[in-house]
């Protein structure tokens, strides 16, 4: 008989955020954020909730000390129904997050994420910035329904998995396990993974439950300079050139899940089915 315990946070699929970020060694300049600032009007009917952030320098002379804020980057959103966020862009001087709140299937998830950082790029075509990173993240819930006395996390888990460290579940329902490694990405370069899963006590609906994370991420560092310049080209060279990458990084993603979680789990989920999550 199917035990279940665990549920997945959207019945179909576990996925509560996925996100394409990138990272700029050194940081992006006064004008690139200025010219980003654009966005916000340009991006106003998907995203109609927009915020300029600013920090604060403070400067020290002679004359003593001098506070002076600038503006930092922005926020675009957009929220759902029940007013949680459904979408985020987040551009600060030093990286760009693109969070998908609402994940429906992969192939329209990632067109819109991807004509997203397209946007992006455009504002700075032909200014001097140098992508140090770039990655994509997952991250997975599963709630467990039951007596907390009944807590037993190998419906969901296998327990054999190399994955996971069997020392954590000794402390009962709340446990940790973190890892990380790199993997050959064929033609694309090496790719770190890092893996960490958490199950702790959450409030939701002011309910008290034990919620299991799992959090994935997926990140392409440069080697050398300009090494990653392709990844932020605008247009259909950018596109493509993110495309490989990030397609890779989504089938190892599923390839992690699959030495996870137990056959029972994949099914209701559908992970093998052939357009899958």
């Amino acid at each position: 008989m199917t035990d279940n315990r665990f549920e997945p946070v959207n019945k179909a699929h576990a996925i509560v955020e996925m996100v394409l970020f990138f990272e700029f060694v050194p940081s992006l300049s006064a004008n690139n954020i200025q010219r980003l600032l654009a966005l916000r009007s340009e991006l106003e009917e998907d995203l109609p909730s927009s915020d300029v952030l600013t920090s604060v320098q403070v400067l020290l002379s002679d004359q003593g000390v001098k506070q002076e804020a600038k503006t930092g980057g922005i926020e675009l959103r957009r929220f759902k129904p029940d007013g949680s966020l459904e979408w985020l862009i987040r551009i600060s001087e030093t990286s760009v997050s693109i969070h998908c709140l609402e994940y429906t299937r992969w192939e329209s998830v990632w067109s819109k994420v991807n004509d997203y950082a397209d946007k992006v790029f455009s504002k700075l075509s032909g200014a001097n910035v140098t992508i140090s990173k770039i990655g994509l993240k997952y991250v997975d819930q599963f709630m467990f329904h039951g007596d907390m006395k009944t807590y037993d996390v190998t419906p969901l888990l296998k327990q054999d998995s190399p994955l996971l460290h069997p020392h954590a579940f000794r402390s009962g329902s709340q446990w940790h396990c973190h890892t990380g490694w790199f993997e050959d990405a064929e033609a694309l370069g090496q790719v770190l993974s890092q893996l960490n899963v958490d199950s702790t006590m959450a409030s939701i609906q002011g309910n008290q439950h034990i919620v299991v994370v799992i959090d994935q991420t997926f990140t392409r560092h440069a080697m050398s300079e300009g090494e990653l310049a392709s990844y932020s080209v605008p247009t259909i060279v950018g596109l493509e050139t993110r495309s490989r990458l990030v397609n890779w990084m989504h089938e190892a993603n599923k390839r992690l899940l699959c030495e996870l979680l137990t056959d029972s789990v994949r099914n209701r989920i559908r992970l093998y089915t052939e357009k899958t999550l």
